[in-house]
Order: structure tokens, then sequence, then C-alpha cells
């Protein structure tokens, strides 16, 4: 039998916005007592906890399945194939043709991913470095010379992602035409095909945890994440990707993201609708 679900107070509220900062960083504003309780009110019944004190001792307890849930409810999985298209049309004219240009000899181009959800933003950049290579004849480069890590902190996402497989609402959003071919029919929905696949593994990855163990990437996308951290996790979140990346490696953030103000140790380069942002060559 379910918890009996009792409204939060300010009190609890201030609790579990501080927890939920200590354990992902994401930032809980004044006034969205309401959003806490809708994420968590399927767990808080599956618990039979008779209070949100009940729900924050959980919290506080070594019970990690129960940390796990938690992080996975309050965070925003909200994702797409192609999204806002724009970044990928700059991906596929700006960033690839550098990455090539700048590419050591037999070095693998290595992409971060993060925040990477079920996967759409990965597979869409699997599928667009596949049409890239091929329109690219007569070059020395191919899609396994790419390796795409996509990375998010819920587990529960992590392997919705490994699968690879996706109803057909979620594959006709934002999938242009002609990409089709790059999925398989499977028991009635549609499959990522194994080229696609190839290209991309995930991990489950708290972005407040230490980068060493991911290794340098050559281009990391972080879209739509840092807009849920306070400024102080937003700028040690950038400076540590800054350490990962290459003299005039390449970031890439959503739409209403910015860095202005906030650090120096990126150039910013306009493309098309696109802001860039390129490791400025010898900071640190």
């Amino acid at each position: 039998m379910s918890g009996e679900f009792v409204k939060l107070d300010k009190d609890n509220f201030d609790l579990l916005r501080k927890q939920i900062y200590r354990m992902c960083g994401l930032t809980i504003s004044e006034g969205k007592g309401y959003l806490i309780e809708h994420r968590f009110k399927p767990l808080y019944q599956a618990r039979n906890c008779r209070s949100w004190r009940d729900f924050y001792q959980l919290l506080l307890s070594g019970d990690v399945q129960f940390k796990e849930d938690a992080i996975s409810a309050i965070s925003t999985h909200e994702t797409s194939f192609f999204r806002d298209n724009h970044p990928f049309v700059s991906i596929r004219n700006k960033i690839l043709p550098e990455l090539l240009k700048n590419r050591k000899a037999g070095a693998k181009i290595r992409i971060w991913c993060a925040a990477s959800s079920t996967g759409q933003e990965p597979y869409s950049l699997s599928m667009l470095i596949h049409e890239w290579v091929r329109s690219l004849p007569g070059v020395k480069i191919r899609p396994s010379d790419f390796s795409i890590l996509a990375t998010d902190i819920s587990g529960a996402v992590i392997e919705r992602a490994q699968e690879g497989l996706f109803t057909n609402h979620e594959k006709s959003r934002g999938l242009p035409a002609g990409y089709d071919k790059y999925f398989e029919k499977s028991e009635g929905r549609w499959k990522v095909s194994p080229p696609v696949k190839s290209l991309v593994s995930f991990k489950k990855f708290n972005l407040l945890n230490s980068f060493r163990p991911l290794g340098q990437f050559d281009f990391v996308m972080c879209r739509n994440v840092l807009i849920y951290f306070d400024d102080a996790t937003k700028v040690d979140i950038v400076h540590r990707i800054h350490d990962m990346l290459p003299d005039k490696g390449f970031l890439m953030l959503g739409s209403t993201e910015t860095l202005a103000g906030h650090t120096d140790r990126f150039a910013t380069e306009h493309m098309g609708a696109v802001l860039l942002y390129r490791k400025v060559r010898g900071t640190k």
C-alpha cells in the first residue's frame, strides 16, 4: 500500500532542495515546492512515506537505489532528434571540418555529449557524422574515426538510451528527411541501426564528479543543462570542461545558456544562429 501523500511545507522544502543540490548540483528556486511535489510524488508513495521528513531521511540514508531514483525524478529529460536544428548545421559546416583539420594522424576524434538523456542527441550526432563522411569522397576519414561518449546522471535513462529503441512519435520528432535509413523496425518500435550505434558509448555520470576518468575530448556538447545550476557550479563545470579540451577545442551550450561575464577561458564565434565557444590557447 502506498504512503499517504501530504503537502510539502516550507521547512521540508528547504531541506529537500539543499539535499538535491548536494547530490547533483541542481538548484531548485524559491516557490518551486510544487515541482518537488510533482516529481517526487510517485517515489514518495511507492516507498510508503508518511511525511516529507521520512522522504528526506531516506535521501540521507545509504539507500543508493532510492537516491538514484530521486535524482532521475528531479532531473529534466526533455530531448528530441536534431533538437533546435541550428546547432547541427553548425556542427556539420564548421565543427566537423575543423576537427578533421586538427586531427592528429591515427587518432580518434572524441566527442562528449553531457546530459544526453534518452540518447537522441548522441545518435543524431552519429547520423550526422555518417552523412558528412559520405559527402567527402576521397577524404581519408571514416565514421569509425569518431568516438562519442554520452553521459547522464540517471542510470534508468542511460539504460533506455543504450537500447536505442524509439516510438514512432519519438523518431519523428526532429528527424530530417532521408534519415529513416538509420533505423530498423523492431516489435512496433524503431531501433537505431548498428552503424549509428557503434560510434556511441553510454555512461552514468554526475557532473559534480571529477572529469579526469573520462579522458580528453576534441568537442563537448553540454546543451540545456547549465541552466539548472547556480553560477558557482556552472563556472566550475565549464572550467573543468576547458581542461579536457585541446587549444581551440569546441564547447557547445544550449541556445539560452551563456558564458558571458562568467569566464575568459573561451572565445566566442558566431555561426549562423549559434554561438560557439572555443578554448583560448594557453589558458588555465
